[in-house]
């Protein structure tokens, strides 16, 4: 016959296992849900920050102007989390907008209205333009006191538009 001692041994080692394994499952569901939820809200970044690109443009191709931008209405991080967001181009007046976090990436294309004659592109790489630097990259979250912008401006018979950040005024 087993002694006793040894069989609630057992039976305490059997019910801490069974208790590990199921924080477990329930932490790696929790985490897939939250992956899902920080996805959802890369997609809603980067719909926003394409949707202010085409006003940004609608307005600057209509009234002209050397420089103009507009505050983007972006969250510091997602989840606790940093991201970027990046500016391309698939073509003439067709932008695309992504944005990244370390695993996922969501982009969306953005057909510019152009009400000009010139065509609309993406900043490559970083510009200096009426005292801003201009960027194809935007990394939130910024330093504290800063806002992030995006911003169109005319260079060489061309629109061109990237981020930058502007210092908030009191």
């Amino acid at each position: 016959m087993v002694n006793p001692v040894i069989s609630h041994i057992i039976g305490t080692i059997s019910i801490l296992q069974a208790t590990i394994i199921i924080l477990a499952a329930f932490s790696f569901m929790g985490f897939i849900y939250q992956m899902q939820n920080q996805n959802i809200m890369l997609g809603e970044v980067a719909e926003s920050a394409a949707r202010e690109i085409v006003e940004l443009i609608s307005v600057y191709t209509l009234g002209g102007g050397s420089t103009s931008y507009m505050y983007l209405t972006l969250p510091d991080t997602l989840g606790g989390q940093p991201y970027l967001i990046q500016l391309g181009e698939s073509g003439d007046n067709v932008l695309n907008v992504t944005a990244k976090l370390q695993v996922y990436q969501q982009v969306r294309v953005v057909v510019t209205p152009n009400f000009g004659q010139n065509p609309v592109h993406a900043v490559k790489g970083t510009v200096t333009i009426g005292g801003f630097t201009v960027s194809d990259t935007l990394y939130m979250p910024l330093p504290p006191g800063r806002k992030p912008v995006v911003i169109a401006f005319s260079m060489g018979g061309s629109i061109y538009v990237g981020f930058s950040s502007v210092p908030i005024s009191p």
